[in-house]
Protein backbone atom coordinates (compact mmCIF):
# COMPACT_ATOMS: atom_id res chain seq x y z
CA UNK A 1 0.00 0.00 0.00
CA UNK A 2 3.22 2.59 0.83
CA UNK A 3 4.20 2.28 -2.85
CA UNK A 4 1.03 3.44 -4.43
CA UNK A 5 1.91 7.27 -5.72
CA UNK A 6 -0.90 8.76 -4.06
CA UNK A 7 -0.43 7.51 -0.50
CA UNK A 8 2.22 10.10 1.58
CA UNK A 9 4.46 8.91 3.90
CA UNK A 10 4.58 10.34 6.88
CA UNK A 11 7.01 9.81 9.08
CA UNK A 12 3.75 9.30 11.79
CA UNK A 13 2.95 6.45 8.93
CA UNK A 14 6.42 5.20 8.54
CA UNK A 15 6.87 4.51 12.67
CA UNK A 16 3.55 2.77 13.00
CA UNK A 17 4.30 0.29 9.73
CA UNK A 18 8.03 -0.36 10.96
CA UNK A 19 6.65 -1.32 14.47
CA UNK A 20 3.94 -3.66 12.64
CA UNK A 21 6.43 -5.35 10.69
CA UNK A 22 8.38 -5.43 13.56
CA UNK A 23 6.10 -7.31 15.39
CA UNK A 24 5.18 -9.56 12.54
CA UNK A 25 9.09 -10.24 12.58
CA UNK A 26 8.64 -9.31 8.55
CA UNK A 27 11.64 -6.51 8.45
CA UNK A 28 12.78 -7.34 4.86
CA UNK A 29 11.02 -4.87 3.16
CA UNK A 30 12.75 -1.86 6.20
CA UNK A 31 15.45 -0.71 3.02
CA UNK A 32 13.33 -0.35 0.24
CA UNK A 33 11.12 1.48 2.60
CA UNK A 34 13.57 4.23 3.68
CA UNK A 35 14.46 4.53 0.07
CA UNK A 36 10.74 5.40 -1.00
CA UNK A 37 10.19 7.74 1.97
CA UNK A 38 13.07 9.62 1.04
CA UNK A 39 12.46 9.80 -2.52
CA UNK A 40 8.86 9.08 -2.82
CA UNK A 41 6.83 12.55 -3.62
CA UNK A 42 5.06 14.70 -1.58
CA UNK A 43 1.38 16.74 -1.87
CA UNK A 44 2.33 20.37 -2.00
CA UNK A 45 -0.96 23.06 -2.38
CA UNK A 46 -1.40 25.13 -5.47
CA UNK A 47 -3.72 28.39 -6.05
CA UNK A 48 -6.60 26.68 -6.94
CA UNK A 49 -7.84 25.16 -3.43
CA UNK A 50 -8.26 22.11 -2.57
CA UNK A 51 -6.38 20.81 -5.86
CA UNK A 52 -2.51 19.55 -5.02
CA UNK A 53 0.30 18.28 -6.44
CA UNK A 54 3.19 16.06 -5.69
CA UNK A 55 6.57 17.39 -5.67
CA UNK A 56 9.78 15.43 -5.26
CA UNK A 57 11.91 15.90 -2.51
CA UNK A 58 15.75 16.15 -2.37
CA UNK A 59 16.85 12.65 -0.93
CA UNK A 60 19.26 14.07 0.74
CA UNK A 61 17.75 16.96 2.80
CA UNK A 62 17.57 16.86 6.75
CA UNK A 63 13.76 16.78 6.42
CA UNK A 64 13.61 13.55 4.80
CA UNK A 65 16.07 11.26 7.61
CA UNK A 66 15.20 8.33 8.78
CA UNK A 67 14.42 9.20 12.92
CA UNK A 68 16.78 7.86 15.40
CA UNK A 69 14.11 5.97 17.13
CA UNK A 70 12.76 4.31 13.55
CA UNK A 71 16.30 3.27 12.89
CA UNK A 72 17.07 1.77 16.42
CA UNK A 73 13.75 0.10 16.08
CA UNK A 74 14.42 -1.21 12.53
CA UNK A 75 17.89 -2.60 13.57
CA UNK A 76 16.69 -4.35 16.00
CA UNK A 77 14.14 -6.14 14.47
CA UNK A 78 16.69 -7.19 11.69
CA UNK A 79 19.23 -8.39 14.92
CA UNK A 80 15.83 -10.25 15.86
CA UNK A 81 15.31 -11.68 12.49
CA UNK A 82 18.63 -12.80 12.72
CA UNK A 83 19.70 -11.67 9.32
CA UNK A 84 23.56 -9.86 9.07
CA UNK A 85 23.24 -8.40 5.29
CA UNK A 86 19.44 -7.10 6.42
CA UNK A 87 20.87 -5.45 9.24
CA UNK A 88 23.97 -3.51 7.38
CA UNK A 89 21.67 -2.69 4.45
CA UNK A 90 19.49 -0.90 7.46
CA UNK A 91 22.29 0.59 8.60
CA UNK A 92 23.05 1.74 5.24
CA UNK A 93 19.88 3.15 4.76
CA UNK A 94 19.19 4.88 7.89
CA UNK A 95 22.94 6.22 9.82
CA UNK A 96 25.11 6.29 6.64
CA UNK A 97 22.60 8.34 4.58
CA UNK A 98 23.84 12.05 3.60
CA UNK A 99 20.33 13.22 5.20
CA UNK A 100 21.20 11.66 9.02
CA UNK A 101 24.11 13.75 8.79
CA UNK A 102 22.37 16.72 7.78
CA UNK A 103 19.74 16.17 9.99
CA UNK A 104 21.56 15.93 12.69
CA UNK A 105 23.88 18.66 11.89
CA UNK A 106 21.10 21.03 12.03
CA UNK A 107 19.67 19.78 15.28
CA UNK A 108 22.60 19.50 17.46
CA UNK A 109 25.32 21.42 16.12
CA UNK A 110 23.21 24.61 14.78
CA UNK A 111 22.97 26.33 17.99
CA UNK A 112 26.90 25.66 19.39
CA UNK A 113 27.58 27.13 15.43
CA UNK A 114 25.27 29.71 15.73
CA UNK A 115 27.69 30.91 19.42
CA UNK A 116 31.09 30.73 18.18
CA UNK A 117 29.49 32.76 14.64
CA UNK A 118 28.14 35.66 17.87
CA UNK A 119 31.02 35.51 20.07
CA UNK A 120 33.23 38.13 18.58
CA UNK A 121 29.99 40.34 18.39
CA UNK A 122 29.05 38.98 22.36
CA UNK A 123 33.18 39.68 23.07
CA UNK A 124 33.56 43.20 21.79
CA UNK A 125 30.37 44.08 23.60
CA UNK A 126 31.60 42.80 26.89
CA UNK A 127 35.01 44.46 26.52
CA UNK A 128 33.60 47.77 25.53
CA UNK A 129 31.61 48.05 28.79
CA UNK A 130 34.59 46.66 30.83
CA UNK A 131 36.67 49.33 28.87
CA UNK A 132 34.22 51.92 30.51
CA UNK A 133 34.58 51.23 34.06
CA UNK A 134 38.52 51.34 34.43
CA UNK A 135 41.27 54.18 34.73
CA UNK A 136 44.24 52.11 34.12
CA UNK A 137 44.58 52.96 30.27
CA UNK A 138 42.84 54.53 27.64
CA UNK A 139 39.31 53.55 26.63
CA UNK A 140 40.44 52.17 23.08
CA UNK A 141 43.70 49.78 24.41
CA UNK A 142 40.97 48.57 27.32
CA UNK A 143 38.39 47.34 24.95
CA UNK A 144 41.08 45.32 22.84
CA UNK A 145 42.61 43.60 25.74
CA UNK A 146 39.20 42.86 27.57
CA UNK A 147 38.27 41.28 24.05
CA UNK A 148 41.29 39.30 23.20
CA UNK A 149 40.95 37.87 27.34
CA UNK A 150 37.57 37.24 26.13
CA UNK A 151 37.99 35.54 22.91
CA UNK A 152 41.19 33.43 24.33
CA UNK A 153 39.10 31.94 27.05
CA UNK A 154 35.98 31.17 24.95
CA UNK A 155 38.64 29.93 22.14
CA UNK A 156 40.02 27.18 24.64
CA UNK A 157 37.28 26.07 26.77
CA UNK A 158 34.93 25.96 23.80
CA UNK A 159 37.74 23.74 21.81
CA UNK A 160 38.43 21.37 25.62
CA UNK A 161 34.64 20.91 25.34
CA UNK A 162 34.86 19.73 21.26
CA UNK A 163 37.47 17.65 21.60
CA UNK A 164 36.37 16.08 25.17
CA UNK A 165 33.20 15.22 22.96
CA UNK A 166 34.52 14.03 19.92
CA UNK A 167 37.45 11.61 21.42
CA UNK A 168 34.99 10.08 23.96
CA UNK A 169 35.20 6.18 24.27
CA UNK A 170 33.39 5.12 26.99
CA UNK A 171 30.53 4.17 25.12
CA UNK A 172 32.47 2.41 22.71
CA UNK A 173 32.75 -1.65 23.22
CA UNK A 174 33.93 -3.81 19.69
CA UNK A 175 33.74 -1.16 17.36
CA UNK A 176 36.04 1.78 17.72
CA UNK A 177 37.31 4.69 15.25
CA UNK A 178 40.48 3.91 13.49
CA UNK A 179 43.51 6.16 14.17
CA UNK A 180 43.73 9.27 12.08
CA UNK A 181 39.95 9.79 11.65
CA UNK A 182 38.60 13.56 11.96
CA UNK A 183 37.31 14.64 15.21
CA UNK A 184 34.38 15.88 12.70
CA UNK A 185 33.37 12.85 11.10
CA UNK A 186 33.59 10.91 14.39
CA UNK A 187 30.62 13.44 15.63
CA UNK A 188 28.65 12.91 12.79
CA UNK A 189 29.21 9.59 12.05
CA UNK A 190 28.72 7.96 16.35
CA UNK A 191 25.16 6.89 15.73
CA UNK A 192 26.28 4.58 12.62
CA UNK A 193 29.20 3.47 14.71
CA UNK A 194 26.67 2.68 17.46
CA UNK A 195 24.62 0.78 15.21
CA UNK A 196 27.65 -1.65 14.06
CA UNK A 197 28.96 -2.17 17.70
CA UNK A 198 25.60 -3.47 18.68
CA UNK A 199 25.77 -5.40 15.74
CA UNK A 200 29.12 -7.04 16.43
CA UNK A 201 27.75 -7.47 19.55
CA UNK A 202 25.24 -9.59 18.77
CA UNK A 203 26.52 -11.77 16.14
CA UNK A 204 29.56 -11.95 18.67
CA UNK A 205 30.41 -14.28 21.25
CA UNK A 206 28.86 -13.21 24.01
CA UNK A 207 31.76 -14.08 26.49
CA UNK A 208 34.47 -11.29 26.43
CA UNK A 209 37.84 -13.25 26.72
CA UNK A 210 36.87 -15.20 23.29
CA UNK A 211 35.96 -11.69 21.39
CA UNK A 212 38.58 -11.68 18.48
CA UNK A 213 38.31 -15.52 18.07
CA UNK A 214 35.30 -15.28 15.86
CA UNK A 215 35.52 -16.74 12.17
CA UNK A 216 33.13 -17.29 8.96
CA UNK A 217 31.99 -14.75 6.27
CA UNK A 218 29.35 -13.14 7.90
CA UNK A 219 32.16 -12.42 10.87
CA UNK A 220 34.69 -11.18 7.35
CA UNK A 221 31.87 -9.43 6.24
CA UNK A 222 31.00 -7.00 9.33
CA UNK A 223 34.90 -6.58 9.97
CA UNK A 224 35.42 -5.57 6.25
CA UNK A 225 32.04 -3.12 6.35
CA UNK A 226 33.20 -1.43 9.43
CA UNK A 227 36.72 -1.08 8.18
CA UNK A 228 35.55 0.69 4.58
CA UNK A 229 33.98 3.08 7.23
CA UNK A 230 37.08 3.97 9.15
CA UNK A 231 36.20 1.58 12.00
CA UNK A 232 37.97 -0.96 13.58
CA UNK A 233 36.23 -4.21 14.74
CA UNK A 234 38.37 -5.47 18.50
CA UNK A 235 40.81 -3.25 18.38
CA UNK A 236 43.75 -4.87 19.38
CA UNK A 237 45.02 -2.31 22.16
CA UNK A 238 41.54 -2.20 23.81
CA UNK A 239 40.90 -6.17 24.27
CA UNK A 240 41.02 -7.29 27.21
CA UNK A 241 44.53 -8.07 28.60
CA UNK A 242 45.94 -5.84 25.86
CA UNK A 243 45.86 -2.67 27.83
Amino acid sequence: MLKLPWIFISSDILKSYIQLQSQLNKPENFPAIFDLYRNKASPRPINKAPYVKFVAPSPNAPSVAIHPDIAEAALAAAIKFNSLPLALQIIESTYSHTSYARYKILKSAIVPITGAVAAPLAAYALASRFALIQTSMDTGHATTVAMMGIMTYISVVGSMGYIAITTSNDQMVRVRWASGLPLWERWVKEEERAAVDRVAQAWGFRNRTRWGDEEGKEWDELREYAGVRGMVLDKVEFMQGME
